[in-house]
């Protein structure tokens, strides 16, 4: 991937639209950004990685924030990137969701947008056009981050990360997630099936308690000895035995029950015989009880019948007791409404006469209207006359004003020009302060060279001091240690026949002689220390020696070090402080001839930073002027407009006033109220006394016609309630009844009751008559000597018999039931747990081999596939890093297994070739820590480029890290990265060191100010 294009606008710091054209670059493809902290350098990178990966460089940075503060609203946030992979161009256009204007122009939360644009077509879903610039460029987000842009604070990441950070890195690199998926899989197996195998033995124990109440020496031993074959086996027999013992007891059972059941059936019969002829007896005793009851019914009957038709008789008397009231009532109603009628009249006929004089009202109303309507014109008119006269004195103040503004805008445009020409000679005063500076910066930038080396000679200086002091130190203490642990030696070597005798026990054979026998042993001449000791002496001289190389060395490479440098300088080391002095005094001048040229230069700056200001004020006066001109004329037409309109007003008003005398029109408007009040009072009277006439008139209609009506009721009622006296003394006279009868009249629940009685005596008869014979023709059959007693006696010995006979069927059924349950659990649990057992042993060989055991040295199957891309990417890594390092130091895979547990082998070691030592990286200083991380992340990039043919890494990014490097390991890191830029590779680097800028001839310098920042390609 190489980036041709880069659009951004209101991005971070990026306040406008920024385009940077890479294709300017042509052959140099080695270029640098530079730029004040907090400018917007790494902004930059950030805005290629969203545009391909929808995320920041970095992990500080969220996506949600990337929208500049210094924009507005209506400004829209986006990255347009246009890059070229494989020889085809592709274009990205991203914009975060944020705040900005919709299709209205209302400010709305816009969401996050995408447009990828490749191969004729364009993808607009975020998901979709994430994974297919990944599968276009083969490498996620994570790998990008690794071996194409190294963000800032994550540089030394690769480098100083433990075996198991650096197992997820590369395992996130190179794609073998699925092996540990794999490893994880085989164990979780593994330790699933041995989970299985432990339930299904605790399931098999408990199968086997199902058979432990067995009575079976064979069985209780094979449960004993956990002998699952043999307890199947002999579970089988006993299953067999059992079966037929059961059988044989059905067959008994079923002729005792049959027995038992003819038994019961007799005594049911003669049980039920016996009951039926008493039961018989009871009900022939109750007949006369229930001939008293019908005949007390009957009598009820008939006063019931009777009492019915007295009150029909009371009904129509009480009928015509009120058709007679009701004929009265409208008798004095209609007297009522003839008089009212009568009293109403007067005053109709005289609201009739008042609303008879209306219609000469309402032409006095259309009258007097007719003057209000002339009145109100009239007030418009002198309402319009002020208006008109208050327009011509505002018109007559704005035109003033106009002129006073005229006259100033004047003034201000004489300064403007003023100003202009001061602009003009700062421009030409600038360009001559330019040249002087450009000067002394190239006398700043050599005298900051200097210094540098001057401050690293010192540094090396006081280090040689530190060093020379330890080295004494060391050598003193290497040479007391050397010559104890020789005396010590010697003492040993002189006492060791005495020490081999102290060794000598009665009977066993010498070490030296090899006789049994020790008349007279050696004796120590003096103590010496025991072999332990010795070894430990021996151990603590070898570190001091070490140590003691170690410093001799260093002092070594740090005299050679000051040597090269005095001759660079070109001074005796006794004369380098008069020199560093003289060197310092001429920066020090230098800087400040400087820093008085820039403040020269600002001050001209901010002048001829005036100018746009400037010009825009005086095209704004010179607009402002024609407006102001415009507006007079304007004002002047608007005032003789109002003039003549306010004399016309006037004229027209005096004569109206002539036509309407002393008029207001508060009294119109008066008189018009009273003579809609009056009109309305007579209009309401009349419509008042109309309405209720009508009304009486209606309700005297509607007497006259009741009272032909209830004179013809009252004459039927007369009539019915004489029908109903007469038939009541017929059902009287017929029934041999007299008044009073009521206590003829039974209660009504008493009434049913005694229905109730008679019908179920009735039907208790019958059933009890039927039943009793049918049971006698089935008695018929049995012996004459069998009663009830003898026939219960039999039964009971049955029963017994059946009763034990069951217990023991029970016995069996429960014993088959437990065996065939126990045979059935054991026989799948076993078959069960011999399948799991299989699987067991073959998923655990395969999780121990991928997961690695003690025999592997605990090296996974994903680990040792990393290890081999580890070893190719160190290998590539040294090539430039002994080039970084002058062949000093040389990066190594550390692989002892170390102590603890956790991931090991992927940790890093470095050799030093001044030391002969090998150390942890972590002991790198920050320029060495750089330049092997640099090295590390350049060799990761070559090792995935060979290792996958459809990966193209054409571009590298590198933020910071430069300004922790010597001049002499800024020469070699730059010629690193040079030689990278002819191979193709594009190379960006973000840094402060300003040392830079005379190396890389390609710059992007991007520039901070208070409105937000700019960058723009310098070549």
């Amino acid at each position: 991937m190489r980036p041709l294009r880069l659009e951004i606008c209101a991005f971070g710091p990026y306040k406008e639209k920024i385009v940077l054209d890479f294709t300017q670059f042509q052959n140099q493809t080695l270029f640098l950004v530079s730029g004040p902290t907090g400018a917007g350098k790494t902004t930059i990178f950030d805005a290629i990685a969203y545009a391909l990966y929808d995320v920041a460089s970095g992990s500080s940075r969220e996506k949600d924030t990337f929208k500049s503060q210094f924009a507005t609203e209506e400004s829209v946030c986006y990255v347009d990137l246009e890059f070229e992979y494989n020889g085809k161009a592709y274009r990205v256009r991203r914009s975060p969701a944020q705040t900005g204007p919709g299709k209205s122009g209302k400010i709305i939360n816009l969401l996050a947008d995408v447009a990828f644009y490749h191969d004729d077509t364009v993808t607009t879903k975020a998901r979709d056009a994430n994974a297919e610039i990944e599968q276009l460029l083969s490498l996620n987000y994570e790998q990008f981050k690794q071996i194409v842009m190294l963000p800032q604070g994550e540089f030394k990441k690769l480098l100083e990360s433990n075996s198991n950070e650096k197992e997820t890195i590369f395992r996130n690199i190179f794609g073998t997630e699925i092996l540990k998926s794999f490893q994880e899989e085989l164990k979780e197996k593994a330790k699933s099936l041995q989970t299985q195998a432990a339930s299904a033995q605790d399931s098999l124990q408990t199968a086997y308690s199902f058979a432990s109440g067995i009575s079976d020496d064979s069985l209780q031993e094979a449960l004993t000895l956990q002998d699952t074959e043999r307890v199947l086996v002999r579970t089988a027999e006993l299953l067999a035995a059992l079966e037929e013992g059961r059988n044989a007891k059905e067959l008994q059972l079923t002729s005792l029950r049959s027995q038992s059941q003819s038994a019961s059936d007799t005594i049911k019969l003669l049980e039920d015989i016996s009951q039926l002829e008493a039961r018989l007896k009871v009900l022939e005793e109750e007949e006369a009880s229930v001939a008293g009851w019908k005949e007390q019914l009957e009598r009820h009957e008939q006063a019931v019948k009777s009492e019915e038709k007295r009150l029909l008789c009371v009904t129509a008397a009480t009928n015509k007791d009120v058709k007679q009231e009701q004929a009265k009532l409208n008798d004095g109603l209609l007297e009522q409404l003839n008089q009212a009628s009568r009293a109403k009249k007067p005053a109709f006929k005289a609201a009739e006469l008042a609303f008879s004089l209306i219609p000469g009202l309402r032409e006095q109303v259309d009258a007097v209207k007719e003057q209000e309507k002339q009145l109100i014109a009239l007030a418009k008119k002198e309402k319009e006359l002020t208006g008109c006269q208050k327009a011509c004195d505002a018109a007559r103040q704005e035109l003033q004003k106009h002129a006073d503004l005229k006259q100033a805008q004047k003034e201000n445009q004489e300064h403007c020009r003023q100003k202009l020409a001061e602009v003009k000679q700062a421009q030409k005063d600038v360009a001559i302060i330019q040249d002087q500076l450009s000067a002394c910066r190239m006398n700043v930038l050599q005298s900051e060279q200097i210094h540098k080396r001057i401050v690293q000679t010192q540094k090396l200086l006081d280090e040689q001091l530190a060093k020379g002091a330890r080295f004494l130190i060391l050598e003193k203490e290497y040479r007391a240690i050397d010559q104890q642990f020789k005396d010590e030696t010697l003492l040993y070597n002189r006492n060791i026949a005495g020490i081999l005798a102290e060794q000598l026990v009665g009977g066993e054979a010498c070490l030296v002689c090899g006789s049994t026998d020790h008349p007279a042993p050696a004796q120590k001449t003096a103590e010496t220390l025991s072999d332990q000791d010795r070894e430990q002496l021996e151990k603590k001289r070898n570190q001091v020696y070490a140590d003691y190389q170690q410093a001799t060395a260093q002092l070594s490479g740090i005299r050679k070090q000051l040597a090269d440098l005095f001759d660079e300088f070109a001074v005796p080391a006794e004369n380098f402080e008069i020199y560093k002095q003289e060197q310092k005094a001429k920066r020090d001048r230098e800087i400040a001839s400087e820093k008085t040229l820039l403040l020269e230069m600002t001050a001209q700056q901010k002048v001829i930073d005036e100018e746009e200001a400037l010009i825009k004020q005086q095209n704004n006066i010179e607009a402002n002027l024609q407006e102001i001109d415009q507006n007079c004329l304007a004002l002047q037409k608007t005032l003789h407009l109002n003039e003549t309109l306010s004399r016309d007003l006037l004229a027209d008003i005096e004569q109206e006033k002539q036509v309407l005398g002393d008029k207001d029109l508060a009294t119109v408007q008066k008189e018009i109220l009273q003579l809609n009040e009056n009109i309305e009072t007579c209009t309401n009277e009349y419509n008042k006394l109309n309405s209720e006439l009508t009304e009486l008139e209606k309700r005297i209609a509607v007497c006259l016609a009741n009272r032909t009506t209830y004179a013809a009721q009252v004459e039927e009622a007369t009539t019915a309630l004489l029908e109903t006296e007469t038939i009541y003394a017929n059902v009287l006279a017929a029934a041999g009844l007299e008044e009073p009868f009521n206590q003829l009249i039974l209660d009504k629940s008493l009434c049913l009751e005694i229905q109730k009685r008679i019908r179920s005596h009735e039907d208790d008869l019958n059933v009890t008559l039927t039943r009793l014979q049918d049971l006698r023709i089935s008695a018929a059959t049995l012996d004459p000597n069998q009663t009830i007693v003898s026939c219960s006696d039999q039964k009971v010995l049955l029963d017994n018999a059946i009763r034990e006979s069951e217990e023991q069927k029970d016995q069996l059924a429960g014993d088959i039931q437990m065996l065939r349950k126990a045979a059935q659990e054991i026989a799948a649990i076993y078959k069960k747990q011999q399948q799991i057992i299989a699987d067991y042993q073959k998923y655990r060989t395969l999780s121990d081999i991928a997961n690695g055991t003690k025999e592997t040295d605990y090296i996974s199957f994903e680990r040792y596939v990393l290890a081999i891309y580890y070893e190719e990417i160190i290998e590539a890594a040294n090539l430039r890093f002994q080039q970084m390092t002058n062949n000093r130091y040389l990066l190594l895979r550390k692989e002892d297994k170390g102590k603890g547990s956790g991931a090991k082998g992927l940790d890093l070691d470095v050799f030093d070739h001044y030391t002969g030592q090998t150390r942890s990286v972590k002991t790198l200083s920050g320029g060495e820590s750089f330049k092997a991380s640099l090295a590390l992340a350049l060799g990761l990039s070559d090792v995935m480029q060979s290792r996958s043919g459809g990966i193209q890494i054409d571009t590298l990014f590198i933020d910071e890290g430069f300004g922790s490097l010597d001049p002499e390991s800024l020469d070699t890191a730059i010629e690193a990265l040079f030689s990278l830029n002819s191979c193709g590779r594009l190379v960006g680097i973000i840094s402060h060191v300003e040392e830079l800028k005379t190396r890389i001839p390609v710059h992007i310098e991007v520039d901070r100010t208070a409105e937000g920042s700019c960058a723009k390609i310098i070549l």
